[in-house]
């Protein structure tokens, strides 16, 4: 038990992702010793000790694997517990009427994979004032079935992606209901034991069109009122390219009249862009294996450009031609999965499993460009947690832990709890942070100290998917429920 907290106390074992091995290894070797100690050596009658033995062999009989946590260590549930839905759900929802759902401006919608800016932060114009002083009010919640996709909003509408048994589905739901309005569906399931089954991306809600990538590479556009494919393509087939290990997660980017996504893993011509009106090919490029992060489109330097992270790499390509800019070295080669996040000329990335933050500065001379690090911090090594900018400070989750770099020269200003690794969503002046195990808390964007101003539980597993703002609304899910909460 000392050895174990003094583990638990000592930083670096945290930050390196270690700390459900030392858990799990705790519990296993206390496990034994009390098995042990209770036949052996307990002093207990024969027939206490041999109840004791049978309830121990019994245990692990009533209960189940079910995935593991961001840091690792495996859950346990009862075999009775519920699980995933399934079923596809019985459609009773009103569909969108003509023309409702071609725009995506203004605070009541979130059309893709964090917010319309790309920046993970809403100003959140439609809540009522001191709103995080008070607890929502829960408006609908529903069975959802596996995956960690999040929600994109449009027009008074989510939408999502699920696995539902053998089927990946792409489904739309009534925003203030939660009736189901229109499913696509494939004939594909992708499993993993670390990561869970199911998709993971998040659609991508266009000009009345949803785009939604699969877990196998399955590239879709969608009719956003009907659900009606206008058309799909297997993308990593079609390029050759193997699914990667933990399954594509990066959500669709459109920009000028593309749908830009990764590819899988090989490192030639990683990063592919489709016509939105037919999926016929425009362009590949890149030169890395792609990572699991999302690509971005910003103006750096001057110029208008795509951004990804890939898996050795973060660069920029030209929007028309898909020419690589300017490419910048990463030396984590595990797993890239936050997104990038772009203040001035500069972008910021970060990675896990004892990696860290850079950030990389972005300058032009004539048609040539420079990528220059400002600065490398471990103080904050997001696994597959999303970032947060403001007023000059970097929000984000070290290993599950909340911390704070100032922007400047990426030290650290404070080190605060541990969630998990849950998300965070950026709301004015403050974040909403979805932790690990399903509760919410909210916490004022302060760069002098942590400080949480509400809490409250919503879901109750394990929630790696992105939580939501539309207007007044905040849409939680993770592989077994939605919830809509009401401010």
């Amino acid at each position: 038990m000392v050895v174990w907290v003094v583990l638990r106390l000592v930083p670096i074992v945290e930050e390196s992702g270690s700390v459900g091995a030392v858990n799990l290894a705790f519990l296993v070797l206390n496990g034994g010793f009390l098995v042990v100690w209770l036949v052996f050596f307990s002093g207990l009658s024969m027939g206490l000790r041999l109840v004791g033995a049978a309830l121990a062999l019994l245990l692990p009989a009533m209960v189940k694997m079910d995935g593991h946590t961001g840091s690792f260590f495996p859950q346990f549930s009862w075999r009775w517990t519920k699980t995933s839905a399934t079923e596809l759900p019985e459609l009773t929802g009103r569909m969108a009427l003509e023309g409702e759902l071609r725009s995506a401006e203004g605070e009541a919608n979130f059309p893709r994979f964090l917010g319309a800016k790309m920046n993970n932060h809403v100003l959140g114009a439609g809540l009522p004032q001191r709103w995080f002083d008070q607890k929502p009010k829960e408006i609908w919640r529903r069975p959802i079935g596996e995956g960690w996709s999040s929600f994109s909003v449009v027009g008074g509408f989510a939408f999502t992606m699920e696995q539902r048994g053998p089927l990946e589905t792409t489904l739309c739901y009534e925003l203030k209901t939660g009736k189901p309005v229109w499913v696509h569906q494939e004939k594909v399931r992708f499993e993993e034991s670390m990561g869970d089954d199911g998709p993971r991306s998040t659609p991508t809600v266009s000009n009345g069109y949803v785009f939604s990538l699969g877990a196998t590479g399955i590239l879709n556009c969608l009719d956003a009122r009907t659900g009606k494919m206008i058309w799909g393509k297997d993308v990593l087939a079609a390029a050759g390219h193997a699914v990667p290990q933990w399954a594509k997660s990066g959500s669709p980017l459109v920009v000028d009249g593309k749908v830009v996504v990764t590819l899988g893993s090989k490192a030639e011509k990683n990063l592919a862009a489709f016509e939105v009106a037919t999926g016929k090919l425009v362009w590949r490029s890149g030169d890395y294996p792609s990572s699991y992060a999302s690509p971005v489109v910003a103006e750096l330097a001057g110029k208008r450009q795509i951004v990804a992270l890939q898996q050795t790499s973060v660069d920029g390509y030209d929007v028309e031609s898909g020419a690589i800019l300017w490419s910048f070295p990463i030396g984590n080669a595990q797993s890239n999965c936050a997104t990038p996040m772009i203040v001035g000329d500069t972008v910021i990335t970060s990675g896990g499993y004892g990696y860290g933050t850079h950030r990389i500065k972005i300058s032009r001379s004539g048609d040539d460009f420079e990528a220059e690090e400002l600065w490398h911090s471990r103080k904050l090594k997001a696994k597959f947690a999303d970032l947060l900018v403001y007023q000059g400070y970097l929000y984000g989750l070290n290993e599950g832990r909340m911390v704070c770099l100032d922007l400047k020269d990426g030290k650290a200003a404070w080190r605060g709890s541990n969630f998990g690794h849950g998300q965070l969503l950026g709301v004015g002046d403050h974040a909403i942070i979805q932790h690990e195990d399903g509760a919410i808390s909210v916490m004022a964007l302060n760069s002098e100290k942590e400080t949480v101003v509400n809490e409250f539980e919503a879901l109750d597993h394990r929630t790696w998917n992105h939580p939501v703002l539309a207007g007044n609304l905040l849409l939680l899910r993770n592989d077994r429920e939605a919830i809509a909460f009401e401010w």
